[in-house]
């Protein structure tokens, strides 16, 4: 298991500057927790929020964008294999989230229901591997 560095609305109140802390998860209920936390941040939003996980103490041994809206989502991981979750294949054109109040747009095909989204982040906390994100 590996401790993932998370960027998404630290505590204190963050001013988004230089040495804000990371959020740390080193479980798979604190994993759970942030995607609880960010589904009821979205609520009543136009724009799901977006964070950025990182393996702690060395982002080069993986990354990745977590998406989170109320019944879907997406996991982008930046790692030496790219791979992201990928649902309907056939849907065009794409999708914003908001990172940092900063807004992104992915590709809407990468939307996965939320579920699949809670089992790639575990799956990459848990074994530090890729899980099939189809």
């Amino acid at each position: 298991m590996v401790t993932l560095e998370v960027w998404y609305n630290q505590r204190p109140d963050n001013d988004f500057s230089e040495g804000d802390p990371a959020i740390l998860i080193r479980t798979p209920d604190e994993l759970d927790a942030l995607i609880t936390q960010m589904q009821q941040d979205g609520k009543g939003k136009p724009v799901p929020p977006m964070a950025e996980c990182s393996v702690s103490g060395d982002p080069m041994r993986g990354a990745f964008y977590l998406g989170v809206g109320q019944d879907k989502g997406f996991v982008l991981f930046m790692t030496p294999e790219p791979a992201q979750t990928t649902g309907d294949t056939t849907l065009t054109g794409e999708v914003t989230y908001d990172y940092m109040a900063h807004l992104r747009e992915i590709p809407a095909s990468y939307e996965v229901p939320i579920e699949q989204v809670r089992q790639a982040a575990r799956a990459f906390l848990e074994y530090e591997v890729l899980p099939d994100c189809s």
